[in-house]
């Protein structure tokens, strides 16, 4: 299960019962309780997108704020929908937090299981994949798009977490947050054949309906993280769709490429 959380500051962000229960702080955020002017309207936490940078980091001292959690401490990354993912430690702790220029380079996978370093990347659109280890006390949050998808991003940060902290997949808890749903995820032939060359299963996350392919990485996303040895009944994904929630999400498709970003976040 999923729920929309309301603060009283207008800061909102979806979060999965499942990890909220055993214990990890999360979300991924919406639109409201910012300080940024259209076209970034209100909560829009990128640094990368054309914003005023001072509104950007007054939204994110909000969101640290009412998490509970070290803005300086904040580490995010610089997302290029490849399938790199960085172990979090001390030295990279508070990286991206004021700036885009040292944000983790090329990554679209954090983990890490220090406790109070927020980790977050930036949403609009794509699925993020928030993941807990409530044994060893780890987390993961994870970028994906149709790209990352493709290259089993998810799976290889469950292996990457089995790696660095002796993670077993049966104790590991995953939320799919709000992103684009198959109803608006067009994409061409070529894309659609790559989840097909996937195998069967995601296979049938791609189809074509009056000439017009689409894809559900919602599903393609909990089968990777099936294949990856999470139970089923430890799997919470989203039915909010960022491009038809106009009022609470950006979407970079329906908003044309120029909008704000959402935060998927986790803090241990």
């Amino acid at each position: 299960m999923t729920k929309w959380i309301e603060h009283s500051n207008g800061i909102c962000w979806e979060e999965s019962t499942l990890l909220k229960d055993a214990g990890l702080r999360h979300g991924v955020t919406g639109k409201s309780g910012g300080v940024s002017e259209a076209p970034y309207t209100s909560l829009n936490l990128a640094l990368h997108v054309g914003d005023n940078v001072k509104d950007v980091l007054e939204n994110r001292r909000r969101l640290c704020a009412t998490v509970g959690c070290s803005l300086a401490k904040l580490t995010m990354a610089e997302q290029t929908h490849e399938d790199h993912i960085v172990a979090v430690g001390p030295a990279e702790a508070g990286c991206g937090a004021g700036s885009y220029a040292d944000a983790l380079a090329h990554t679209d996978a954090l983990m890490t299981n220090l406790p109070g370093v927020p980790l977050m990347l930036c949403i609009a659109d794509c699925v993020p994949v928030i993941v807990y280890d409530p044994v060893k006390k780890a987390c993961a949050v994870i970028h994906d798009g149709w790209r990352g998808t493709v290259q089993r991003l998810a799976a290889k940060t469950i292996f990457a977490m089995r790696l660095a902290y002796g993670s077993q997949p049966q104790d590991l808890l995953a939320y799919v947050g709000p992103s684009i749903s198959r109803a608006h995820y067009e994409v061409s032939e070529d894309t659609a054949m790559a989840f097909r060359r996937l195998g069967p299963q995601y296979g049938a996350c791609a189809g074509e309906k009056d000439g017009v392919w689409s894809v559900d990485l919602w599903q393609a996303n909990r089968l990777l993280l099936l294949e990856a040895g999470l139970a089923p009944q430890h799997i919470d994904v989203t039915e909010s769709c960022a491009f038809a929630e106009d009022g609470k999400f950006y979407s970079y498709r329906r908003d044309g490429g120029h909008t704000g970003r959402m935060g998927a976040f986790a803090v241990i």
